[in-house]
């Protein structure tokens, strides 16, 4: 299996980095019944990185970064896992699109700086549909057990606020660039909705 984890924005598959990765101190936005943000984060930041790929991908094939079924096929998916593990459906649909949306956003920034440069990054290549989309299939039950598992730190009033400062310290203490920076946001703005 696949591990996706990142050197500042680098895409580096090793079970070292992924370790490494996972091993940040949980001491982010933890809750007085010990829940956490920060399984989201760091699957969050795993899924942006195998944007990178998918980028690569993209460049590689002349493909467009929106794929429409393809998108519509992994929320309609989410929706009916999240349902089978009492998460609701909606949240699962708009956290999946949000997910999309930000990994897309990513797509395009690397594309555009890969255009400015006039070439793309000679990074080792892996199959779209072999590789990646199990990956990401992966990260979609993590997201759903953790969205369970977070229901009742989301349902707290301050919930905007403690996952803000969570992504905050998360992409100090990570160096994430600015890029990811943003697709994490956006991947997580509606993660503190009201179910």
């Amino acid at each position: 299996m696949l591990k996706f984890s990142f050197d500042k924005s680098r895409f580096i598959i090793t079970p070292l980095a992924a370790a490494l990765l996972f091993a940040a101190p949980p001491s982010y936005s933890a809750a007085a019944d010990g829940q956490t943000f920060l399984p989201l984060l760091d699957m969050t930041v795993a899924r942006l990185h195998i944007a990178r790929q998918v980028a690569l991908s993209k460049w590689d094939s002349h493909k467009p970064v929106e794929d429409l079924p393809r998108e519509a096929e992994v929320i309609k998916a989410a929706a009916e896992e999240a349902r089978s593990r009492g998460v609701p459906p909606q949240l699962a649909t708009h956290f999946f699109a949000d997910q999309i949306e930000a990994n897309k956003l990513v797509q395009y920034g690397l594309l555009a700086q890969w255009r400015r440069d006039g070439r793309a990054p000679d990074d080792k290549r892996v199959d779209l549909k072999k590789d990646i989309r199990p990956e990401l299939d992966r990260l979609q039950q993590g997201f759903i057990k953790s969205l369970a598992d977070t229901k009742t730190l989301r349902a707290q009033p301050d919930c905007s606020a403690q996952l803000a400062r969570a992504t905050q310290d998360y992409v100090a203490s990570h160096t994430l660039e600015p890029l990811y920076a943003i697709a994490m946001d956006r991947a997580l703005a509606r993660v503190c909705e009201p179910e």
